[in-house]
């Protein structure tokens, strides 16, 4: 017990100072990370109330993955690290017949023979811009707990091992030479990595001729210091396969409770300081009541403590973006790690930006989320099938009019280059969103997102509509009817793609449009080029929105698809005296727009930082949706900011109606 104290203190004062560099670490005995200090607490209530997701996040739409790392070098697809000590799966066959049986070429030996000299950093980059990507997101570490870049608590990385490269250093230069937003990816997190992923490599075959033969993971240091039966010294020497494979335990169910748990702050906490992403990722839950394959999966109890690291971390910059993302799972949804405390998800969703594997929200969301897709497997797959462009596109569309982002991964071989067949998706993509930006970058949900074959989107004044595979006939848009809330008198319809006038007539039924089939010149996959074809809709109802570009809020709450007849079908509301609303606004007269009679406060109303009046709310039985509740008609020429402090119950705003 004196001896462990006595290590403890050691690491204690090695690790104190964060910042301070050190020659040895050990990685199992870290001592428990401190939360930098700063205006963000660990608590959900106050990372809820300060939280802003960034603009530069919120309009970019688009963004670039490498999911690459050393299970890539197998090119037989995802999860290899784990299935090629799964006895009898068709990756852990393929591993014995092109590599070797696990307990004489295991994972380490993968980590040592990865390659990555057809990597091009600089040309991917340039791929993904032509893309249309405008933040892009490097692979730290998946489940196998190799980190991909110099790391200071995990000896096996890949400057130590294999391509002896920082590859997460090499794209945080790459990325901000071309001024791309750039963000880490962190999968080695505790439940996968180290309840699923390090369980399965201290087994042996149960049958065969090496039946009973632990596989490599059994290896302890001591074991790298055993000449090999030819005499040479074995090539991992001073390396210890625990670090990578963990220490021995069968049970890694409640895997918060292991030491690993702290190692993976301290390795998160290195990444974060060194590169200064402006946006980290974690594949796992921010709760922790889901369950996956037998484990407690979830970060629980560790999310508010590396948000508010995160946050406050950036806070302090001195360049680069101060405002950043960070992504978890399951908040909310099918996949809900908050069943235990379900009050914590609206609090939740207001602290972070949601992840969404694979699935888009079925409908618009009141907060950002962002959905991740691979053209192919996640990791490289030989003879696996690409998703089309055509593809793509409408998941990125249908994510855009759900309030979300697409996060797209380009699977890389194991050397680091990408197939033709990925570029020329890639390239396909880049064409039709340089084409059609004005509907993706910066747009905001319409009323509704639309449906198969009509998705909506907004931004500036304009609505747009998607159209997927329009006919010759006649196409009636409900959304857009003279009836609408959030649309006044329609009074130009035309193709985004060349300006062409499109004949329209709007009625209580809706917006009727005539349509002319075209195909779009330079993209190669014939559906998008003739299928998918965006409208620009001009109306004369063109208010501010309480969630367009440029607001900023301190402890408001929103609520979409309210179905009640506010405008835009969303509201944002406050209950705290102290929360503040803000925008900036370019006019020389506006009113504010809020229901009437939904609840009772007191709102303060300041243009250009003086008070300009008060707005009260009276709870009614009768509630008049779209009231104008503040007018100033005299502004001044130029843009002035408009800020609403709640001074005390229930306040809202709808719109601000601007006139020059």
């Amino acid at each position: 017990m004196k001896k462990l104290l006595l290590s403890f203190f050691a690491v204690h004062i090695i690790c104190t100072t964060q910042a301070q560099e050190t020659d040895t670490v050990d990685i199992w005995n870290l001592p428990p990370l401190n939360v930098e200090q700063g205006p963000y607490t660990t608590d959900w209530s106050n990372l809820s109330r300060q939280y802003n997701t960034p603009a530069w996040w919120r309009d970019a739409k688009l963004g670039a993955w490498s999911h690459w790392d050393p299970q890539s070098m197998a090119e037989y697809g995802d999860w290899y690290a784990l299935r090629m000590y799964n006895e009898g799966h068709p990756q852990s066959n393929y591993h014995r017949e092109h590599f070797g049986h696990p307990s004489e070429y295991g994972y380490k030996e993968l980590c040592r023979d990865w390659k990555t000299d057809l990597w091009d950093p600089e040309d991917l980059m340039n791929l993904y811009e032509k893309m249309g990507a405008r933040y892009f997101l490097a692979l730290g570490n998946h489940h196998d707990n190799f980190d991909c870049w110099e790391s200071k608590y995990q000896p096996w990385n890949s400057v130590n091992i294999g391509p002896h490269q920082d590859i997460v250093g090499i794209w945080e230069k790459v990325a901000r030479k071309h001024n791309m937003p750039f963000g880490i990816g962190f999968h080695a997190t505790p439940a996968r990595t180290w309840g699923q992923f390090m369980p399965p490599r201290y087994k042996s075959d149960s049958n065969g001729d090496k039946a009973g033969v632990p596989y490599d993971a059994i290896l302890t240091k001591a074991d790298g210091y055993k000449p090999n039966a030819d005499g040479t010294d074995k090539w991992w020497k001073g390396m210890d396969p625990q670090d990578l494979y963990g220490p021995v335990h069968h049970n890694g169910r409640n895997s918060l409770e292991s030491p690993f748990a702290n190692q993976f702050m301290w390795r998160v906490d290195d990444a974060i300081r060194k590169y200064q992403p402006d946006m980290i990722y974690f594949d796992d839950h921010a709760g922790d009541s889901q369950e996956d394959l037998g484990i407690n999966m979830g970060l629980g109890k560790l999310t508010p403590e590396i948000i508010a690291n995160f946050y406050n971390i950036a806070s302090k910059r001195a360049n680069g973006n101060r405002e950043v993302v960070a992504t978890f799972k399951g908040v909310g949804g099918r996949y809900n790690s908050f069943q235990h405390n379900p009050e914590m998800v609206d609090i939740v969703d207001r602290s972070l930006v949601k992840s969404t594997e694979l699935y888009t929200e079925d409908d618009i969301m009141p907060f950002p989320f962002q959905t991740e897709v691979s053209l192919q497997d996640w990791h490289y797959q030989q003879g696996g099938k690409y998703r089309s462009a055509s593809e793509i596109i409408t998941r990125l569309m249908q994510n855009v009019s759900r309030n979300g982002c697409l996060l797209l991964n380009i699977t890389q071989h194991g050397r680091g280059d990408i197939d033709q067949e990925a570029r020329q998706i890639c390239l396909d993509i880049g064409r039709w969103v340089s084409i059609n930006k004005e509907a993706i970058y910066s747009a905001r949900p319409f009323d509704v997102w639309g449906n198969d074959h009509i998705i909506y989107t907004r931004q500036g004044g304009y609505i747009y509509a998607i159209v997927v595979n329009p006919a010759d006939e006649e196409i009636i848009l409900p959304p857009l009817s003279d009836q609408s809330p959030s649309v006044g008198k329609i009074t130009k319809v035309e193709m985004v793609e060349n300006g062409q006038a499109i004949p329209f007539r709007q009625s209580a039924e809706g917006l009727s449009i005539q349509m002319n089939q075209f195909v779009t010149p330079g993209i190669s996959d014939q559906q998008l080029a003739k299928g998918y074809k965006v409208i620009r809709i001009t109306h004369d109802k063109t208010w501010f929105n309480d969630d367009d570009p440029g607001v900023r809020t301190f402890g408001w709450n929103r609520r979409c698809k309210t179905g009640l007849g506010d405008f835009n079908n969303d509201l944002s509301f406050s209950t705290q005296a102290g929360d503040t609303w803000t925008a900036t606004i370019e006019a020389r007269k506006m009113s504010i727009v809020a229901p009437q009679g939904m609840g009772e406060g007191l709102m303060e109303v300041y243009i250009d930082g003086k008070h300009a009046g008060e707005v009260t709310f009276a709870k009614s039985q009768e509630v008049k949706h779209q009231s104008v509740v503040f007018t100033s008609k005299k502004l001044g020429k130029g843009k002035h900011e408009i800020q609403l402090k709640n001074k005390s119950g229930w306040i809202a705003i709808d719109a601000i109606v601007i006139q020059q």
